[in-house]
């Protein structure tokens, strides 16, 4: 069953698969990028593939789809998906969130944690709006001012960038300082 996923439509969660190898995880990650599926759920961990290229995966229309989503399977998977359950955790349990954005050097970290902020201003945005119905997509695409927050957060990603710029056996180079 797990190989028919792999030759056919690979599922959107990979942890619903009977069987999850090194080889199926691969296979499946291989045929979703072919078709420009760059995300891929594991359960609660969302698997981003960098395409290289531009998708139109981070629009407004994007962002509107992607706010107060009541199941994370009604829709495709998204980075988006992953910033409105941790907005909406926090305001429902009161408690802090954490996500980890890891990969190699170029695995598109940083515009993951820009996508990141900007889909946790936009949520928060439309719940102050009284936006969002709760269903996903209820509330409609708008253009926002950035908050000063997120342009702080944004401000203070190359300081963090710093701490994690050392030379590793993937990269030897400090190419993001020159």
């Amino acid at each position: 069953m797990a190989a028919a996923a792999v030759t056919g439509n690979p599922t959107d969660d990979l942890a619903e698969l009977e069987e999850l190898t090194d080889q199926i995880l691969c296979d499946c990650l291989n045929t979703r990028y072919q078709q420009d599926k760059i995300y891929t759920y594991v359960g609660d961990i969302l698997i981003a593939v960098n395409p290289f290229q531009m998708l139109g995966l981070y629009t407004n229309q994007q962002s509107a789809l992607y706010c107060n989503v009541q199941s994370k399977s009604d829709f495709a998977p998204h980075l988006f998906a992953i910033a409105d359950a941790a907005y909406n955790n926090m305001k429902r349990n009161g408690r802090a969130q954490v996500c980890v954005i890891s990969g190699e050097s170029g695995a598109g970290k940083t515009e993951s944690a820009k996508q990141f902020v900007r889909q946790i201003m936009d949520v928060s945005a439309r719940g102050a709006m009284g936006g969002g119905d709760g269903s996903g997509g209820g509330a409609e695409a708008h253009v926002r001012a950035k908050h000063p927050v997120e342009t702080k957060i944004i401000q203070q990603n190359p300081i963090l960038e710093a701490f994690g710029n050392a030379k590793t056996v993937m990269n030897d180079n400090s190419s993001r300082f020159g």
